[in-house]
């Protein structure tokens, strides 16, 4: 169920989109619940929490960019969308986070588009986020150890065996390089070296063929994988922009 919220003081406009959003949600297939709200005092005494905020800019008592500052400081993560007749506010609106601004007056296709765009970047950040805390099965001899994704740095293997260091101490597996990659394909791990595999969300930097880890070890990066590694962590920064 996606939660959006209108607020705006002119009544013909929250009632145009309410139609538009509820038509949305049918063309769409999609769980939507819609309230309306005609002033920013309403807005900020409301408990639920949204998933996406139409808010116009310029209301009576408390104008849009103060609400924003204030929905903002109780939800980090809500989508808020200015309504706006002013494009000189557009830096100023943008300043607290906006997703975007819509200018007024609204059509369907515009509405359309702006949810299309929206919905879709929610859907990918609640897939990272599960996917963050996905528990995997590692073979440890006579046990099963689990681990959580993202409590994952890197395996290293040492002998016969490897090591997985995380942020709850280190184990030994009786695993390989192999088999580690095979269950770790769908998430964010690389190989830069044929000795380690290193989840890319715990790293803090990339410097002279050397990945540093949060926990501030040091894994090598092979020369022949470097531009393989490169390309790899290109196209995840790339990911983690078009998320943010």
């Amino acid at each position: 169920m996606i939660n959006i919220a209108i607020c705006d003081d002119d009544i013909s406009i929250t009632d145009e989109m309410t139609i538009i959003i509820n038509q949305y949600t049918r063309d769409r297939n999609e769980e939507i619940r819609c309230d309306v709200f005609h002033n920013g005092e309403s807005l900020m005494s409301e408990e639920k929490e949204y998933d996406i905020i139409f808010l116009d800019i310029i209301m009576a008592g408390i104008d849009g960019i103060e609400t924003a500052r204030y929905l903002r400081k109780k939800n980090k993560t809500v989508e808020i969308i200015y309504l706006t007749s002013y494009t000189g506010l557009t830096k100023e609106a943008l300043s607290v986070h906006a997703f975007d601004y819509l200018e007024k007056p609204v059509t369907r296709e515009l509405i359309y588009n702006q949810l299309d765009e929206v919905l879709e970047k929610i859907l990918r950040k609640k897939l990272n986020d599960e996917y963050k805390y996905h528990i995997v099965a590692f073979n440890a001899g006579k046990n099963c150890i689990r681990l959580s994704i993202d409590d994952i740095y890197y395996f290293e293997r040492v002998d016969r065996k490897l090591k997985a260091v995380t942020k709850k101490g280190n184990f030994m597996l009786s695993e390989t390089i192999t088999s580690v990659e095979e269950k770790l394909h769908q998430y964010d791990f690389v190989t830069p070296h044929q000795s380690f595999v290193v989840n890319i969300n715990n790293m803090k930097d990339y410097v002279k063929d050397e990945i540093i880890m949060l926990n501030y070890d040091i894994i090598p990066v092979a020369q022949k994988r470097a531009a393989d590694f490169k390309r790899i962590m290109r196209e995840f920064l790339q990911k983690k922009l078009e998320s943010n």
